[in-house]
């Protein structure tokens, strides 16, 4: 259903067509009279980056065995990293495509620009901006990007966490990737990893990503909403308050730049809390670890705790008759989820524990399994938003209170002058 439009619309179109008409050329005289040399040209390599590596929190690593986990290497598509003892070297034929930075699940591999957060905040403010987002990569797009366009060096190197996250906010995020383009790929495990990522996000979130095949069906539009926030904003800078009159609270870039600051906060508040519930050490005193895209999938379940009936979550569980407290189980996880204290007893953090079953593979006397947990376990409760709530309750009960009371009160009025009449 369209919006209905008024004044403010009117202006906005006076605005965008009288800039029309003072650069008929649109820039494209300033762009011939430019030094070529100058001229910004498309480059991919601007969108790629090889990765930065931390051992210490690659799982072989921390428990000496190469059979705990090799999904970096399986989505490398060209052998571009080894793993020898406690080195990790990403050798000179690495593509760049930052697949292992989403596979990676205690993410050893770094690429700042396609970490979890930083790759959430971009998108968020494009998606809060423009009719429609489009995340593609630099082989599809061959160009340089336009302003609702996030340009990845491979659509799969989004994690499941970020699409989640999104997907439970926007629906206008989309996918661009004209047909057959990862068929000309050499990052030919790229179209697998986005479309398991893609698809349990969807899974999780009930949302779903479009896809766009076709450039000249892509759409480049503003949203309502930013574009009258942004003009009531030109405005209020120009001094020309009385157009605010009617037309208060409108979205536009500060509104999307507050947004990001409040999920920034959602995130610092969640793990505030997640640590004043479990605790931020174990009994050894090890500090517990939340990756990026943990914290990402736990704030969102913290504001949506309906979204996580759908999760699968498989945590260890322990037979106390077969363990021998050995304590590979604790070296063996590099975020320290796991936990075992004095007196033998083995537990997990559910919301630290990244479900990679590293710890049970190392147990020598297989006292640890992998089972179904509740994905409950993964909502952290958010006092503060429950004390709103509660306030909020309390209020409305107030009110009520005092309609009532106010009823019985006409009500004895109306009998009192019935009565008077009657007399």
């Amino acid at each position: 259903m369209a919006e209905k439009r008024d004044l403010l619309d009117d202006l906005i179109d006076i605005q965008q067509d009288w800039a029309s008409v003072s650069n008929p050329l649109g820039g494209i005289a300033d762009t011939l009279a430019a030094d070529p040399s100058k001229v910004r040209q498309f480059d991919p390599s601007e969108f790629k980056e090889r990765p930065r590596v931390n051992s210490i929190f690659c799982l072989r690593v921390s428990s000496g065995r190469d059979d705990v986990c090799s999904r970096c290497l399986d989505v490398c598509p060209v052998d571009a990293i080894q793993i020898k003892g406690a080195a990790i070297k990403v050798l000179d034929s690495c593509r760049k495509c930052g697949l292992c930075t989403m596979a990676c699940p205690t993410e050893a591999f770094l690429v700042q620009r396609i970490m979890a957060k930083q790759l959430y905040d971009k998108i968020v403010r494009v998606a809060s901006a423009y009719e429609q987002c489009y995340v593609t990569c630099t082989r599809a797009i061959g160009r340089l990007p336009k302003d609702n366009e996030v340009v990845l060096p491979c659509v799969g190197a989004m994690p499941t966490e970020v699409w989640h996250a999104l997907l439970s906010e926007f629906d206008n995020v989309s996918v661009y990737l004209p047909l057959g383009i990862c068929d000309r790929c050499r990052t030919t495990t790229g179209e697998a990893a986005y479309v398991d990522q893609i698809g349990q996000a969807e899974e999780w979130s009930g949302g779903s990503v479009g896809l766009e095949v076709d450039e000249g069906q892509m759409t480049h539009e503003q949203t309502r909403a930013y574009k009258r926030g942004q003009f009531v904003n030109s405005m209020v800078q120009a001094g020309q308050t009385a157009l605010l009159a009617g037309n208060p609270s409108l979205l536009g870039a500060k509104a999307v730049a507050q947004r990001i600051q409040d999920h920034s906060r959602k995130i610092t508040s969640m793990q505030r809390e997640l640590e004043r519930m479990v605790g931020d050490k174990t009994t050894a005193n090890r500090r517990r670890v939340l990756t990026q895209k943990r914290k990402t999938l736990l704030t969102t379940l913290q504001g949506r705790p309906r979204l996580a009936r759908p999760i699968v979550l498989d945590v260890p569980s322990c037979d106390p008759s077969r363990c021998t407290m050995c304590g590979d189980c604790v070296k063996a996880c590099p975020v320290h989820a796991c936990d075992l204290d004095a007196g033998g007893r083995f537990s997990v953090e559910a919301a630290y524990c990244l479900n990679c079953g590293a710890c049970a593979k190392v147990c020598p006397e297989g006292a640890l399994t992998m089972v179904a947990g509740d994905p409950q376990q993964l909502v952290v409760r958010d006092e503060e938003a429950e004390r709103r709530a509660r306030a909020a309750a309390k209020q409305r009960e107030q009110v009520q209170k005092a309609k009532e009371e106010g009823k019985r009160q006409l009500k004895r009025g109306l009998d009192i002058l019935e009565r008077l009449a009657d007399d």
